[in-house]
């Protein structure tokens, strides 16, 4: 019963969430992970048009396990916020450029301030090989042992040996946690004078 004990991280999910988040400040992205970012934005966008709408990425939360919310408190939906957070050009939609630069910079933001809610989902697809929505131990050491090493491994597992999956709602609770806050706008669809987490 892998599925279980939602609410209540594991030591291990505690621990490895917070080990990715340090070490992400400072790692560099390599040509092996920027194929796996693109095979993973090719997989939201099941349209083929180089671009991630509402649609395709309601669609990839839901095949997930995940249900997103259908209004916050901004009165809008998670999945428009998500898609909000990143479109740099105010289309709707994302494109692999702005994708790519999403990433980049959740993975280096050192202030806590940059929208992680598209990121964390990259995060964790990025374990969940198989996706079958959740993110077994196996998953788990193999993406730790290429990106931190051996010893990182062992500090991760060490005090939490048993066999548990982590779905991804497991996952964004525990690093939604640590988050300090939502920047949204005012005015829905006036970008230019609230551009969300920090935008240059």
């Amino acid at each position: 019963n892998g599925k279980g004990g939602r609410g209540v991280p594991s030591p291990r999910m505690s621990s490895m969430v917070k080990l990715m988040d340090e070490l992400d400040q400072s790692f560099k992205t390599s040509t092996q992970d920027n194929k796996v970012l693109q095979r993973i934005f090719e997989r939201i966008d099941y349209k083929k048009d180089n671009k991630i709408d509402k649609e395709e990425l309601e669609h990839t939360l839901r095949s997930l396990g995940y249900d997103p919310v259908k209004v916050n408190q901004y009165g809008i939906s998670e999945v428009e916020q998500m898609i909000w957070e990143v479109d740099e050009d105010s289309d709707g939609c994302v494109s692999v450029e702005e994708f790519q630069l999403m990433f980049e910079r959740g993975r280096n933001d050192r202030t806590g301030h940059e929208p992680k809610k598209l990121f964390n989902l990259c995060q964790f697809m990025c374990m969940d090989k198989d996706g079958d929505g959740s993110i077994s131990s196996e998953e788990c050491m193999e993406m730790i042992m290429h990106r931190y090493g051996r010893p990182k491994l062992d500090e991760i597992f060490r005090n939490d040996a048993g066999e548990r999956e982590i779905t991804l709602s497991d996952f964004l609770l525990q690093v939604n946690r640590s988050a300090k806050g939502d920047k949204m706008p005012q005015i829905k669809g006036s970008k230019g004078q609230n551009s969300g987490g920090g935008r240059r």
